[in-house]
Parts: C-alpha cells; structure tokens; sequence
C-alpha cells in the first residue's frame, strides 16, 4: 500500500474557505497546472506499456499484415492510425481491445482509453469553442461517454460493428451535451435557487473502484463523494462550488489530488474491480 502523508491534501471538513491565509495560498498557486481525466489517463497509459512487460498484444494473430509479435499498445495506438491497416485489421484490433477491457484485469480498460486517446482528445478539441466551463469537466464527459459506451457493447458481436466510430462518437455526443446544458444553465443561473443542493449520494456507493479506494484509504469518503457528483453524476465543478459555497479552484485540486491517488493505486493494482471510474 502507498503512503500519502507527504501529499499536501486538504482535509475533509474544509477546503480553506474564509481563511485568508489559504486564500493566499490560492492565489500563489493560481498558475499551476492541474491535469485533467485524459492527461491522468495518458500517464497511467505510459506506465503500462513501459517497464519489461509492457501490455502488448499479438498483433498477427488478430488479422493478417499486423506484426508477428507482441506490439504493445502504445506502438498499436501508431499502427491503427497507419494509412496502410485496412478498416477491417483495424477493427479486429479495437475488437480484442474492448474484449480484454470488458473481461480482463482493470489494466486493459486503461489500455483500451490510451489507445483511443487521440480521438477523444479531438473530440475535446473540436467541443472546447462551445464549452465555458473548465476544460477537465469536458475531458471527464467525453472520457465517461466512451467507457459508457464499451460497457454496453455485446462482447459476442464486435466483429460487425464499426467500433473506432461508434466508440469516438458516442465520446463526443456526450461532450456535446454537456456544453449544451451549460450553456442552458448559464442563461438560467441567475433565477436559480440560492438552496439549490447536489442531489444525496445512496447509501452504499455505486461505484465499486471509488468504495475500495475509500475502504483501503486511497481517497477519503468526502473525495469520493466529490468525484461521483462531478465525474458520475456530471455536475459541474462550477455548480458544486456555488451550491456547497467553496472556491472553485479548491475543487479543482482537491479532486485533481484524489484522482491521482486513484491512478496510482490503480496502476499499483490495488483497487482490483473490473471497472474504473
């Protein structure tokens, strides 16, 4: 198990609002960067195809012209952009991919994410114009709507389906409505109601990565309750800060701090569920 005490995190009962030294704080670091969904997800991507026994596949057992070896993905990310690979090898390739993330081990659902990274990072691109809110909110969109959409797949019939597509479009409608209900919800924001109140979590959450973090002390409860609201729930980070009356750059690190303990313990292997937030 990691240890994060070193981790300047804030703890759970505040977030440093009407305190004017952590007011300060925020202002000092107003210029760092914190990394959103894809980029957290680019990193965790590295780490698996790095090392000795980076994730691969055989790629000339899947279709025919592939290399008669193990490619690991990072080098398949290459191959599948290639001019040269027919749609057909294409898709066997995305057809193993979503397989081994749909039944394997919490690694290939990674995987399949950075291999699918440069088309939802258009996806991202080509929404930002439309989109005023924080940019990692839209990543978290389109990231969600494509793992939402390789979970709903039969796993029996990807052969017949064109999945790169169907995948990255799928990633982008959900993009899409998010910048469409913000925009909605800022011509409505001034007739909203000042108790307005993110809906109660259930008992028992519903996520099983994010209550294994929380049980193994990955996250705290609060974090996990901030990132179901945000990521699964999609509320935005902008519309928490208003109702619960915390800055929203607080938000935005402590979320961004929760998710890289979740990251690491998930590249770690220690939240051992068949799904990722």
């Amino acid at each position: 198990m990691h240890h994060y005490e070193n981790d300047p995190y804030l703890p759970d009962d505040t977030d440093g609002a009407g305190d004017p030294a952590q007011a300060q704080a925020d202002l000092d670091g107003a210029g760092e960067h914190y990394p959103g969904p894809l980029e957290e997800v680019a990193g965790a991507f590295r780490l698996l195809v790095s090392g000795p026994r980076p994730l691969a596949l055989h790629a000339a057992g899947l279709a025919e012209g592939l290399p008669d070896r193990l490619v690991p993905l990072d080098e398949i990310t290459v191959l599948l952009l290639r001019p040269g690979v027919g749609a057909a090898a294409r898709n066997k390739v995305w057809a193993e991919l979503v397989r081994r993330a749909r039944t394997g081990s919490p690694a290939w659902m990674v995987g399949l994410a950075g291999v699918a990274l440069p088309g939802l990072t258009r996806a991202v691109g080509d929404l930002a114009a439309a989109y005023h809110g924080d940019n990692r909110d839209l990543q978290t969109e389109v990231l969600a709507g494509f793992l939402d959409a390789v979970r709903s797949l039969d796993p029996d019939g990807l052969d017949d389906i064109p999945l790169a597509s169907r995948l990255m479009w799928a990633a982008f409608r959900a993009g899409r409505a998010l910048a469409y209900a913000d925009a909605a919800w800022a011509g409505r924001r001034r007739n909203l109601d000042e108790s307005w109140q993110p809906p109660p979590r259930p008992a028992g959450h519903p996520d099983f990565v994010l209550a294994t973090a929380v049980r193994r002390g990955v996250i705290t409860a609060a974090d996990a309750q901030l990132i179901g609201a945000s990521r699964l729930e999609g509320i935005p980070l902008s519309r928490l800060a208003a109702a619960t009356g915390r800055r929203h750059d607080s938000l935005c690190r402590r979320r961004a701090k929760a998710e890289k303990r979740l990251t690491l313990a998930m590249a770690a292997g220690e939240l051992d569920y068949p799904e990722i937030p």
